[in-house]
């Protein structure tokens, strides 16, 4: 069972409708039903392994938060907004420890499916978006312990 720690103080529906009014967005339910239950935070275990590569979830983002760390909004407004060779279509909400996103794809041919997008592949359009999972669920069920020999 994966617990979340460091997770910032519990949202109300509200919250969530004021974060989609100021990004301009609608958050799919499974992704806000998510963040009622936990504001962010450091699941453990932290690891997501598929086809010999095991990713580490650092951390999901807060919302409304403000110093603490770098927040939902800010890091959609950074990526989504402001950075051009950030994918469309995709939602950032969890983060690695070299600063990469996992994302909730909003596409309509692949809604729902996790995806992870690496910076460093950025030039490669095959390689620096991909698959991970085919919902919410199935990827923060399927976190586990860094496996024997995985580094």
């Amino acid at each position: 069972m994966v617990v979340f720690e460091r997770t910032a103080p519990p949202l109300s529906e509200l919250d969530i409708k004021r974060v989609e009014h100021l990004l301009g967005i609608r958050l799919p339910q499974d992704l806000k039903e998510h963040y009622l239950r936990h504001n962010g935070g450091t699941p453990r275990p932290q690891f997501f392994v598929k086809e010999g590569e095991a990713y580490d979830v650092d951390r999901f983002l807060h919302m409304k938060t403000r110093g603490i760390e770098t927040s939902f909004e800010e890091v959609y407004v950074r990526m989504v907004d402001q950075t051009p060779e950030f994918p469309r279509g995709y939602i950032p909400f969890a983060k690695d420890s070299a600063g990469d996103f996992f994302m909730y794809s909003v596409i309509s041919k692949s809604f729902g499916n996790i995806m992870f997008n690496s910076r460093a592949d950025y030039g490669d359009a095959d390689r620096f978006t991909f698959f991970l999972a085919p919902t919410l669920r199935e990827f923060i069920d399927s976190l586990t312990e860094l496996p024997d020999g995985m580094e």
